[in-house]
């Protein structure tokens, strides 16, 4: 086995699109990778200080979290690149649909298959350079073409693509179903 510097090699991550409103009520984006579940109806995110949306947040403490398909890889990695502080309207390049949240003050992008709609609960681990938030998820809309025949989303369908932290500058198309979760392991019983 080779040996490598200690790093944030958390596999997969996730690359979800967080949507807040600027000061004038122009629709924000930003690209992040570092979150994931802090408990059953709550989120975590890394946010670094520098960001549009990290003002936005201390000025309205609500957001809409989406995750991102290879459909909108392009315009994903787009709103990751360029700071809402140096381009006014960033999402206006995208070509997303926006729509105003009807359960928080945030924008929704209808061009994606599912989105939280959040508010913050907590800030912690505050460094110089940024701090974690905790959000609680105060509700789910799915695109009904991205339902199973269960009646739930079906994040196989989504196209949902991850971060690759290790070969950066890359992205990856999650794949198809390999086992039962909860059932697969009990053969070894």
């Amino acid at each position: 086995m080779k040996d490598f510097k200690p790093n944030a090699w958390m596999l997969p991550q996730p690359v979800m699109i967080i949507g807040t409103y600027d000061a004038d009520g122009t629709p924000n984006a930003m690209n992040a990778a570092w979150g994931g579940q802090w408990e059953n109806n709550e989120i975590v995110i890394y946010m670094g200080n520098y960001h549009k949306t990290t003002v936005n947040l201390e000025r309205c403490p609500e957001f809409t979290l989406t995750f991102s398909t290879v459909e909108n890889t392009s315009a994903a990695d787009y709103v990751g690149i360029i700071s809402g502080k140096k381009q006014q309207d960033k999402v206006s390049h995208t070509g997303w649909v926006v729509e105003h949240s009807k359960n928080v003050n945030a924008p929704i992008f209808t061009n994606f298959p599912l989105t939280m709609e959040c508010r913050v609960k907590e800030t912690t681990h505050e460094t110089k350079v940024g701090y974690h938030i905790i959000a609680e998820i105060i509700n789910i809309l799915c695109d009904e073409k991205y339902l199973g025949e269960n009646g739930n989303p079906d994040i196989e369908k989504m196209n949902l693509i991850v971060f690759d932290p290790i070969i950066p500058k890359r992205y990856i198309a999650l794949g198809a179903p390999v086992g039962e979760a909860f059932h697969d392991g009990k053969k070894l019983e």
